[in-house]
């Protein structure tokens, strides 16, 4: 078995969140996750730790301090107990660099508060609580690998599709890049994803198209970003192009919703009603509110889950391997991701035409059901639809368990000439295949008077996440 000559942790979106009374952090930070995770790194063998934005959550020192605690904890002097240095490849995200904004929830007072974001000083937030100078663009050699980072421009919030990223640094990044060993891979770290990569092009979460205009001439390159929150059992978290491009899931809050829902407008009957219109990422085209969506029935269920997700690589001669990992329950959430040295492309249509799709397992029956059930408002939009009982179909159903991964099911049905056909995100299919929450049964609930008057079958059929179907089940409408 040969052995990697690099290994790093890679973690993001952590949000310590300072509570209100300002002296210490609400119950669900997760800072037991925290250590868990720099735990693992620096017992598998890790000689950095790369942390892809977002370590507060109201842009506080308070917060990015409670980090810096943990980290000493995990890893006194910055270093191993074997001895070895771990080297810290921070880069910050929006939620550290708008501190005046967010952290009014904490200090009203305006001197004080000032004193204490790290907006107003990053040098000496960064000074305090790392010991090291804080750049806004860097770069770090570990065991001879490189790395550049870009962090979040101070002040700057987010829109989600034309992000601060590496815009200032391109020409000094590149003129560095050069140098680099065209054989051997070198990392770059942001927080938003490099446009058009990770999700497709209607990611949410995406930068202004710099990072990837500036990769583009690097194939060697591995890019690690992390703001979406998306969870890494989405196959479409790694991206093989002109570079290598990884999301890096998140730490804190899990969402099910965000990039999977623009991929199939107006979104998922158990997420947020978002729609958002083609092009969003190199186009720059922003959000297209759901004001004619239809009223969902399901209560949102794509948000907040019991995974707090990262990733550990290890760097061999011909090959990078990414291994995908659920800090809460300690259980890979799939085969690690490999990416070959020297890098060759792979799209997301090649990578579907070789990837099994997800089935039910055998004897799985689906049940439907007459029931009443709540339409529910836009969440965070500007208007509401009032909520009314309707007659709706419930569908209840085995997960998806057998063959590829899950992530969303499609429920469909023809009658009149007309197809009706929604879908729900794989609330299972969020967590690590084999843990009780991946096999635990599904459902869906729709609104009768959304399907075609002469219906008279509702099927359910398991989709990939490069949209591969497997069989699906069948029942007829009562």
């Amino acid at each position: 078995m040969d052995e990697p000559h690099l290994r790093f942790g890679v973690i993001s979106d952590i949000h310590a969140q300072l509570a209100e009374d300002g002296l210490s952090l609400v119950p669900d930070a997760n800072t037991g996750t925290i250590e868990r995770a720099l735990a693992f790194f620096r017992d598998n063998g890790a000689d950095a730790v790369v942390v892809a934005g977002d370590f507060t959550d109201s842009g506080l020192v308070r917060e990015l301090r409670a980090f810096a605690d943990i980290w000493r904890k995990v890893f006194p002097g910055n270093r191993a107990p074997d001895g070895r240095k771990v080297e810290r490849i921070f880069a910050t995200g929006n939620h550290d660099a708008y501190g005046l904004a967010n952290g009014r929830r904490v200090f009203q007072d305006e001197e004080v508060l000032r004193r204490e974001v790290i907006q107003g000083d990053p040098q000496k937030a960064w000074r305090e609580c790392f010991g090291e100078d804080y750049e806004p663009f860097f770069t770090k050699t570990v065991r001879g690998y490189d790395f550049f980072c870009a962090q979040w421009a101070p002040g700057v919030w987010c829109n989600g599709y034309a992000e601060t990223g590496c815009s200032g640094c391109e020409a000094a990044f590149r003129r560095k890049m050069a140098r680099c060993d065209p054989a051997r891979p070198f990392f770059y770290v942001q927080h938003p994803h490099p446009a058009g990569t990770v999700y497709g092009v209607n990611a949410w979460g995406v930068d202004d198209g710099e990072a990837t205009r500036l990769l583009s001439g690097f194939p060697q390159a591995v890019a690690f970003s992390g703001h979406s929150h998306e969870p890494l059992t989405n196959e479409k978290s790694i991206w093989r192009g002109a570079f290598t491009s990884v999301a890096t899931g998140s730490l804190r809050y899990v969402s099910g919703s965000f990039a999977w829902n623009f991929e199939h407008r107006p979104g998922y009957e158990n997420g947020i009603c978002n729609y958002y219109g083609p092009g969003i990422g190199i186009e720059g085209r922003g959000p297209i509110r759901a004001k004619f969506d239809a009223p969902k029935t399901m209560p949102d269920q794509t948000y907040d889950f019991a995974v707090q997700t990262g990733l550990f690589v290890s760097v061999f001669d011909d090959r990078v391997e990414i291994a995908r990992r659920d800090f809460a329950s300690g259980l890979e959430l799939g085969a690690p991701w490999i990416v070959p040295v020297p890098a060759r492309p792979a799209s997301f249509e090649e990578r579907a035409a070789s990837s099994a799709p997800p089935q039910f397992p055998a004897g799985a029956a689906l049940a439907a059901s007459v029931a009443r059930a709540a339409t529910r408002g836009l969440k965070w939009h500007e208007w509401n639809i009032e909520p009314e009982q309707k007659q709706s179909l419930r569908l209840d159903f085995p997960a998806a368990t057998e063959c590829g991964h899950v992530v969303e099911y499609e429920i469909a049905a023809v009658g009149g000439g007309e197809r009706f056909a929604t879908r729900i995100c794989a609330i299972g299919g969020l967590y690590p295949p084999g843990s009780d929450r991946h096999r635990q049964p599904e459902h869906a609930v729709v609104a009768l008077d959304r399907l075609p008057a002469d219906a008279r079958e509702i099927s359910v059929a398991p989709l990939d996440s490069f949209g591969n179907r497997g069989v699906p089940l069948r029942a007829k409408l009562p």
